[in-house]
């Protein structure tokens, strides 16, 4: 019982902080075009931002100490000598360990979310799946071998490459 307790509430703080993960890196309540975008007023970023420094000394703990153990897993798991229990433990310590950074992270992200008014929570959702997206596009982009050409009225456009075809050059501008 106690053990799928732990599994269900790893489960949904691994599930939440997957949200911040898609987050921009660095500090998006920094940038003044998401701040615009939200609504974010300059106490909520200062708000955000003493969330953020009280979390971080731990979250750097936390990471640290994760891969600690993640490379004990490692080195346990390339050792011919390895029995299956000492493994066993080693795994059992990555996902606690895991399992507490995803945490802290979470809380993380509850406690900023507390700061913002719930429309502005949403907007700030919209804006990460747009980020999502436009990643998850980039990715594909360069998985397919395509890329961005300039396209009418100084847009850009989608191209593919041919194979041995070498990239135009940029036209000229007036």
């Amino acid at each position: 019982m106690k053990k799928s307790l732990v599994l269900a509430a790893l489960a949904v703080a691994c599930a939440v902080s997957l949200r911040a993960a898609d987050m921009p890196d660095g500090k998006w309540w920094k940038h003044p075009q998401v701040a615009e975008q939200i609504g974010l007023t300059p106490e909520q970023s200062k708000e955000i931002e003493k969330i953020f420094i009280a979390a971080r000394t731990r979250l750097i703990d936390l990471k640290a100490d994760l891969e600690k153990k993640q490379l004990a897993l490692q080195v346990a798991m390339e050792d011919q000598a390895a029995d299956r229990k000492s493994v066993e433990k080693g795994i059992e310590a990555v996902e606690s360990a895991r399992g507490e950074l995803q945490k802290v992270r979470a809380l993380m992200l509850l406690d900023m979310k507390q700061v913002l008014k719930p429309d502005q929570w949403e907007r700030l959702l919209q804006k990460q799946r747009e980020w999502r997206e436009n990643f998850q596009e980039r990715r594909r982009m360069m998985r397919d071998g395509e890329r961005m050409r300039p396209g009418p009225e100084g847009r850009r456009q989608e191209g593919r490459r041919q194979r041995g075809e070498r990239p135009s050059p940029p036209p000229d501008r007036p």
